[in-house]
């Protein structure tokens, strides 16, 4: 009785978002922070926090490609030319290395439409 008593304890605390520390998880519902995961590795959001192996991208909409202080871009994104509109994001997620050949970025693309979006909604509001 006490196993089944305590395996819905932590169905319960697991749909109300809780991990087994107390501590808030983060929302499932969002595909765009699910997404976010495969980039975290190599850019940070924050404001302040510091370059990875790729640029901060904090405040990085409407800005220009290959502008970040304090990150060594390759010669091909420095000169890009791009500002990171919606669509701009858009084709670079979809395959960063037709859009600017040349680049250092190690990401083969995101081909489906719908994470692009997801991704692009989540970075507008975090990255503010």
């Amino acid at each position: 009785m006490l196993m089944k008593s305590s395996a819905a304890t932590l169905g319960l605390a697991l749909a109300l978002g809780l991990t087994p520390s107390g501590a808030k998880a983060a929302p499932a519902a969002d595909p765009g922070a699910r997404l976010w995961l495969q980039c975290r590795a190599c850019h940070s959001l924050k404001a302040g926090e510091p370059n990875k192996i790729g640029p901060n991208l904090h405040g990085i909409i409407g800005a220009k490609a290959g502008s970040r202080p304090g990150f060594r871009y390759s010669p091909a994104m420095a000169a890009s030319e791009i500002t990171w509109t919606d669509a701009a994001l858009d084709a670079w997620l979809t395959k960063p290395m037709a859009m600017v050949k040349g680049s250092s970025m190690a990401f083969a693309g995101m081909p489906a439409a719908d994470d692009r979006k997801n991704l692009i909604a989540y970075l507008k509001r975090e990255t503010r």
